[in-house]
């Protein structure tokens, strides 16, 4: 077994899920706070009480639900329509022109950054998809790839989560009120009443510096995994 198969069961086993690691980023945060913020000399006991009640209070905050909600069904109806029989047939028709890695790498990093720039959630399955679909077209077909770039290739749609419509800070800063809402009790009111109602989508997805960068990532990203795959070593999908 090689390193690389060794680090990921060991990673595996560890963190077998995303929930075990919220978990466990939830208790580090929390001792984190009841060592080093407690600046009003309060008991070890009372403080610790104290945090158990704000972290209750931030999990039923309804502003905060509200934005889960919001995040989840942006995941979850992205994964469905990536599911969805009309993606499945397009990714048929893509992947017949997937014949080497730097072929593979290069469009799969293209269409899953493009994708990824109408619905993020859309783009991370898409991506998982395709990889996975131009594997079992390799092993059907006999011919050699490097699918662990394939796979990263997979994931290269993330680079522009909060470049595209589907950006969780975008769409909440375009909504009327949110940034003097967000903003309450941490700023005093003379500063509040300066931020603008809303920051709309033309001022940030719109915007010509915002707009620039993503024609650069759909350019330069897609060809840098393209040379990558000519440079990198391939075997037969087993």
């Amino acid at each position: 077994m090689s390193f690389s198969d060794k680090y990921s069961k060991v990673f595996k086993y560890l963190l077998p899920s995303p929930f075990t690691i919220a978990v466990i980023l939830s208790i580090v945060t929390f001792f984190i706070a009841l060592f080093f913020t407690n600046s009003e000399g309060k008991s070890s006991v009372s403080y610790t009480f104290h945090l158990l009640k704000y972290w209750e209070e931030g999990i039923w905050n309804s502003s905060a639900l509200v934005f889960a909600m919001q995040m989840m069904l942006m995941l979850v109806l992205g994964h469905v329509l990536a599911l969805s029989k009309p993606i499945d047939n397009v990714l048929s028709i893509l992947v017949k022109q997937c014949t080497s890695t730097a072929k593979s790498a290069a469009l799969v990093t293209f269409l899953t950054v493009f994708v990824s720039l109408f619905n993020w959630g859309l783009g991370l399955i898409f991506g998982a998809i395709f990889a996975r679909k131009i594997g079992d077209y390799a092993q059907k077909n006999n011919f050699k790839i490097n699918y662990p770039l394939i796979g990263a290739a997979g994931y290269s749609g993330l680079m522009v989560w909060h470049g595209g419509l589907s950006g969780s800070s975008l769409s909440k800063v375009a909504e009327p009120n949110h940034l003097k809402e967000m903003m309450n009790g941490l700023l005093p009111t003379t500063q509040i009443d300066l931020l603008p109602e809303r920051i709309s989508y033309w001022e940030t997805v719109g915007s010509t510096m915002n707009i620039s960068i993503m024609f650069l990532v759909l350019t330069i990203l897609p060809l840098a995994m393209y040379f990558v795959g000519k440079k990198s070593s391939t075997q037969h999908i087993e």
